[in-house]
């Protein structure tokens, strides 16, 4: 797969594989390119071009959101928080595993199977 800024036709492929259901792809799709853009590897802050290469960041404190989902360390460093569900569901607990697209989409379906997409604050009618 190559990632590239705004194109998520990857989506239902690494969806399945990540144990996704089909029923939630349509949202998940929008939180990821609102969160990312699409772009695996993207850390909380970071400005990317159309190849999803960082090319500056905005000055944000931000850097333990990660990846597509944009992660939060608090969901995945026991330091932060000893019931980090990420971490403490043997997926990552770390940033740098996140920064893989089927790792994060493991993630973020530990923390879905927990809240829904509550973690991801979806304005009414969203994005």
């Amino acid at each position: 797969i190559v990632f590239k800024h705004g194109d998520i036709s990857w989506l239902p492929q690494l969806a399945a594989q990540a144990g996704w259901p089909p029923k939630t792809w349509r949202r998940l799709g929008q939180i990821i390119l609102h969160e990312s853009g699409g772009c695996e590897s993207r850390r909380g802050g970071d400005i990317v071009d159309k190849d999803c290469k960082v090319i500056d960041h905005d000055g944000s404190n931000h850097a333990s959101d990660s990846g597509l989902l944009q992660i939060n360390g608090v969901n995945y460093n026991l330091s932060r928080n000893k019931w980090a569900a990420v971490c403490l569901a043997k997926i990552a607990c770390t940033q740098e595993p996140l920064l893989d697209a089927l790792t994060n989409l493991r993630a973020g379906l530990v923390l879905y199977k927990i809240a829904g997409f509550s973690p991801w604050t979806v304005p009414e009618g969203g994005w």
